[in-house]
């Protein structure tokens, strides 16, 4: 509890805040719309957005979260293009990260940040995370945000692929506060 509101103080008066791992101050903004600074799927033990936009139950019935024409079952290294849909009453800006593993965790297939909307995250390990932009987080008025997501399949039939998303569906103003945030994981095996 203290440690939050630690965080909650520095972050506000300092733009300084505590990493989860560690008692050493990080800088950091307090909205990441141009890159998370971490990884944030909330799958294989990951937090979600949730860990510091916690004002809201993780879910909330208020918007929804939505992957569409994800495959039910893929066929080795074919590539298929997916949308993500992120929606709530005035939406004010929108983020999301996502992952595709096996279920040892090991990095399952790949995606293509073959838009201006899309990145990867910077993070040290084998797995890609693709996540927003900040060009790809602002909104124009609306109510729901879409991306679209290019996946390649792996070259070879290894078992079922775990996708976890974790999304920002937010306020707009530029803090942790007052934001939805939604988490999803999504197994599909081969055909």
């Amino acid at each position: 509890m203290y440690r939050i509101l630690i965080t909650l103080v520095l972050t506000l008066f300092l733009g300084k805040g505590l990493s989860i791992h560690d008692s050493e101050p990080t800088t950091y903004v307090a909205a990441y719309p141009e890159e998370l600074p971490g990884t944030f799927t909330g799958g294989f033990g990951e937090d979600t957005c949730h860990s510091c936009h916690f004002d809201y139950p993780l879910n909330p019935d208020e918007g929804s979260l939505s992957l569409e024409e994800i495959p039910e079952k893929y066929e080795p290294g074919k590539l298929y293009t997916f949308s993500i849909e992120l929606s709530r009453e005035k939406l004010g800006q929108a983020g999301f990260q996502l992952s595709s593993r096996f279920k040892n965790g090991d990095q399952a297939g790949s995606f293509e940040a073959n838009s201006e909307r899309l990145q990867f995250t910077g993070t040290e390990n084998a797995i890609q995370y693709l996540q927003h932009s900040l060009k790809g987080s602002k909104l124009n008025n609306q109510s729901s945000h879409r991306w679209q997501v290019t996946w390649k399949a792996p070259l070879t039939n290894q078992g079922s692929i775990i996708f976890n998303i974790a999304a920002n569906a937010g306020n707009g103003d530029a803090s942790a506060f007052g934001d939805f945030i939604f988490a999803e994981e999504i197994i599909i095996d081969a055909k």
